[in-house]
């Protein structure tokens, strides 16, 4: 069973770097090969290939008697390959699990004949290592923060402490160490358990010969997933979110083209169907319609603002905040309600202030599109107000409006996409998503308070720029 394989390149060489167990297959080896077996029970292959890809050499060799030779240990097999390559043989040596320095292992065991055994086993094979002891679980949780372990080896029972505790203590302080019990007699359904806890192997003292081989396993395996399963897990965990959002936008999005063109549609056979009445209504329906695809201009509008933030790299540049509030209350100016609102600005700038034209842009417009939106006719005097606090590290925006309010209930909500925290039917259910969204996009926080009837208040942080534009 192959248990390690790797190539790498040297000027013109390829070195080919395999290791197999061979231990596991005694039905098929002679008696000597057995006995070669138990002193090293691993299957050493080092092959070297030229630029045409020609085996130039390869183990392992014939003797003088045209018999195999079987190597004793890794290293054994190292110092034949230098003598052969030279600067290839040493490549071949940084190359191999765990030999390119000396391991460090920490060892749980209450016997120290047995530590001495494991030692000159691991010796035997020409492995380069040091190791502490501790027999407590005291002094192994103390090990755990102060020395920097390769490996973990366990007796799987010393007094008031065993090899599942200690393994779960590890996975606490350090989930990619490998962890490996030795033990004097561990059943079949304990072994088991001991892998599906998370160990790397299990090795029985009367097999000694074995733990330098699962050492070496374990430290290739660790190799592979200390460079790979955070990269996997974090793209399983984007991927996902990704499906659950476009999931979501689809729905969304059939919903939100739909309806407007729904009532377009039932807007124009009502004044197919009107007759004589025709010209009284025409100007009703006709507003109607103007409405309904307003409706469905803004949720385009959204969804492509949406993927440009997606897409677009963040662009630095010098921002002024007046004249970006300037332009989205002209954009707003055709809104209903418009001419009741009172803006109300007030920008305290001791620094320039350096970030995302586009993004910050966004994200004041939204608001004030939100608060027009959403805000309370009943009241006489409705206004957006925005305070603003510029630093050389930071913005502060402050963006309140004494709109409709949201309930609290649905203040944990109000950033999911396509969500409505109020029965009126005038937004996509995007705006506050895509604030959000971009706030998290350029670096910064956001946050919400809300009362049902009173208003709203949104509090932004975005990074400044300014020593990066400016260096």
């Amino acid at each position: 069973m192959e248990v390690y394989n790797k190539a790498v390149q040297v000027g013109s060489l390829k070195l080919e770097i395999a290791i197999s167990d061979r231990s596991n297959t005694i039905l098929y080896q002679s008696p000597e090969e057995h006995e070669a077996s138990l002193a090293c029970p691993y299957f050493i292959n080092l092959t070297a290939r030229d630029e045409n890809d020609k085996r130039i050499w390869q183990t392992p060799v014939m003797d003088d008697h045209g018999e195999i030779r079987y190597y004793s240990s890794v290293y054994e097999a190292i110092e034949d390959a230098k003598s052969k390559l030279g600067d290839a043989g040493d490549e071949i040596e940084y190359n191999l699990p765990g030999s390119s320095k000396e391991l460090q292992i920490l060892l749980i065991e209450d016997i120290v004949e047995d530590m001495e055994l494991m030692c000159m086993t691991l010796r035997k094979a020409g492995m380069k290592f040091n190791i502490k002891q501790v027999d407590t679980r005291e002094e192994f949780v103390q090990a755990l923060s102060e020395y920097k372990a390769d490996i973990i080896l366990s007796d799987h029972a010393i007094p008031q402490f065993n090899s599942l505790e200690a393994l779960s203590l590890a996975r606490k302080v350090n989930a990619k160490v490998p962890f490996i019990i030795v033990s004097g007699g561990v059943s079949e359904t304990m072994a088991v358990n001991c892998i599906q806890q998370g160990a790397s192997d299990y090795v029985l003292k009367s097999d000694l010969y074995r733990l330098p081989l699962a050492i070496q396993k374990a430290l290739h395996a660790a190799d592979i997933t200390s460079a790979t399963r955070e990269e996997l897990l974090l793209k399983v965990e984007e991927l996902s979110e990704t499906n659950n959002q476009l999931e979501h936008m689809l729905y969304g999005v059939a919903h939100n083209l739909r309806s407007p063109l729904n009532s377009v549609l039932g807007l124009l056979n009502l004044a197919r169907h009107e007759g004589e009445s025709l010209s009284k209504n025409m100007s009703h329906y006709f507003q109607m319609m103007e409405d309904s695809i307003r409706k469905l201009d803004t949720s385009v509008n959204d969804l492509l603002k949406y993927a440009k933030n997606a897409k677009k790299e963040v662009s630095i540049e010098k921002i002024d905040f007046k004249k970006v509030i300037q332009e989205g209350l002209e954009q707003m100016r055709f809104m209903k309600g418009f001419d009741r609102i009172q803006p109300k600005v007030e920008i305290n700038q001791s620094s320039l202030f350096y970030s995302d034209a586009y993004r910050v842009s966004s994200i004041l417009h939204n608001l004030i599109s939100n608060a027009i939106k959403y805000m309370d006719y009943s009241k006489a005097d409705s206004f957006i107000k925005v305070a603003i606090e510029v630093t050389k590290q930071k913005v502060d925006i402050e963006f309140t409006d004494n709109g409709i309010g949201i309930n609290k209930t649905y203040l944990s909500k109000v950033f999911t996409m396509f969500y409505r925290a109020t029965s009126q039917n005038d937004g996509t259910g995007l705006g506050l998503y895509l604030v959000n969204d971009t706030v998290q996009k350029m670096g910064g926080t956001i946050s919400i308070e809300s009362q049902e009837g009173e208003g709203t208040s949104f509090h932004i942080t975005l990074p400044n720029h300014y020593s990066t534009a400016l260096s």
